[in-house]
């Protein structure tokens, strides 16, 4: 079947009002031997975690500098005395930056400011490391793993890993706030459907950042309709619980939407190396003018209409988490701005390809696998700005992205294998993506086409936890990127 008609049929199938694939929150999956895959995967951790702490305070003080946290702080000063919090710059850079997010972020930042930035920064680390478990934890959650040691032991064991993910990284060295973003949505949708409460994680996520707005969308087109409602109606009461703390900095920020985004290029170029979004590939390409404007709406649109097409099918016939990572993906290709520490999303990436790795009996995954987590990690380098090693430079974790030259427009005369690297995140991740999307869109045979009957559901329901039980490893199981275990 040609492409064209593919697409045709998928949103026909979309428009359809025919029932969704149910929700089973718990499923039957477990590791053999969980006691020991707990006991493994346990030690692993705290080894990780320990020799992070370790890097961090026998390494670079710029390790734990938490630059951007400071930004927050300072805004939350700001915040605190009544000061318009968007007209000035905040921050412990020698060039102060702006604070762009909504008032909400700042009330949020306001009510910590009793810790002080000392405090703060403890309690940014905890509090990420805490939304990464959280994140890996609810991954293999809707991959059908249920919760017992085995999957709290490969969920501690995927932790080990990931930690050292460039991205996560340096979250962590910036005190961003991506990680807790990223708890917020996953673990939001991770919940079965019938929950009520369901959209308030990426409705609140939306408050603090608007980004994750996206996922409304998502569970609109994926017919979860009570969800986006509530949703909206938690981003709705985030913006009225920054009108009523800070109404005129809300007022401001609301009117000035636009141009308060746009603060940011005044003192970073769109075109830098560390911003890998579609914008910041063609500026780099074509400097900052209409034609790269041009063609990342063109290229937006395109690959926004596949890739949330795909994630609806995704999602429709069982496959939570691949139309999770689809949406979280297009939200940093088409974002004007996705800086290399935005790409947390690169975590529930590795849970489907690491799950997928083991329940293919197929070398090439985890080949695919090794060569992904290679490509994101994070690296012990000395590098200039030339992207070589420079014996003067401070031991930082580098990504490769990083091996390309920066600065003073070099991006502008890379060869093509510095294009390719210095682009490297993006085009991974529009690969992965493309990969993913044109399996979903073609492959009709490995995905159901209808539910299962109400009755039969809800048979299936009430024998779940005695089925969750007698399961085994062995226990036939749908692969996710070809017909999923997310929903049933």
């Amino acid at each position: 079947m040609s492409l064209p008609r593919v697409l045709v049929t998928s949103c026909r199938e979309l428009l359809t009002l025919a029932p969704r694939v149910p929700f089973g929150h718990e499923h039957s999956r477990e590791p053999r031997r969980p006691g020991r895959v707990a006991l493994v995967g346990g030690a692993l951790m705290v080894l990780s975690l320990g020799l992070w702490a370790l890097w961090t305070s026998l390494g670079s003080r710029d390790m734990w500098h938490m630059l951007d946290l400071s930004v927050y702080h300072e805004a939350a000063h700001a915040f605190r005395d009544g000061d318009d919090i968007y007209t000035e710059n905040y921050g412990k850079w020698s060039d102060k930056l702006p604070f762009i997010y909504p008032p909400f972020s700042g009330l949020l930042f306001y009510i910590l400011l009793p810790l002080g930035f000392a405090g703060l920064k403890w309690f940014m680390a905890v509090v990420n490391l805490l939304s990464l478990f959280a994140v890996v934890w609810a991954s293999w959650g809707m991959l059908g793993y249920r919760r017992g040691l085995g999957r709290l032991g490969i969920s501690a064991a995927t932790f080990a890993v990931v930690l050292w993910l460039e991205p996560v990284e340096w979250t962590l060295v910036w005190g961003q706030i991506n990680l807790l973003l990223l708890a917020l949505i996953v673990l939001d949708l991770a919940l079965p459907d019938d929950r009520r409460y369901k959209g308030i994680g990426v409705g609140v996520a939306a408050g603090l950042k608007l980004t994750p707005a996206i996922f409304v969308v998502y569970l609109l087109i994926t017919r979860r309709f009570r969800a986006a409602a509530v949703a909206s109606g938690a981003f709705v009461g985030t913006v009225l619980v920054g009108l009523v703390t800070a109404p005129s900095a809300s007022a401001y920020y609301w009117a000035h939407l636009v141009s308060i985004s746009g603060k940011v290029n005044s003192k970073l170029s769109v075109g830098t190396l560390n911003n890998q979004s579609v914008q910041g590939m063609f500026t780099r390409m074509l400097g900052d003018g209409g034609a790269a404007k041009g063609l990342w709406l063109l290229l937006c649109l395109v690959i926004g209409a596949l890739g949330l097409l795909a994630a609806a099918r995704a999602s429709l016939y069982g496959n939570e988490l691949v139309g999770v990572v689809i949406t979280g993906g297009l939200s940093l290709f088409v974002s004007p701005i996705s800086w290399s520490h935005h790409w947390v999303w690169v975590v529930p990436v590795f849970v489907l390809l690491t799950h997928t790795a083991l329940t293919r009996a197929r070398p090439l995954w985890w080949w695919l696998t090794g060569t992904f987590f290679a490509f994101f990690a994070t690296w012990p380098l000395r590098l200039n700005v030339n992207g070589h090693w420079d014996g003067g430079q401070t031991l930082q974790p580098w990504g490769l992205i990083w091996l390309a030259p920066r600065d003073h427009n070099q991006e502008r005369h890379w060869t093509p294998i510095e294009f390719v690297i210095g682009n490297g995140y993006l085009i991974a991740g529009i690969v992965l993506t493309l990969i993913l999307v044109l399996h979903i869109l073609r492959d009709r045979t490995a995905l159901p086409t209808l539910a299962a009957p109400a009755a039969e559901s809800a048979a299936t329901a009430s024998a779940g936890e005695g089925a969750a039980e007698t399961a085994t490893p062995e226990s036939p199981a749908p692969d996710p990127v070809s017909g999923g275990s997310g929903r049933r």
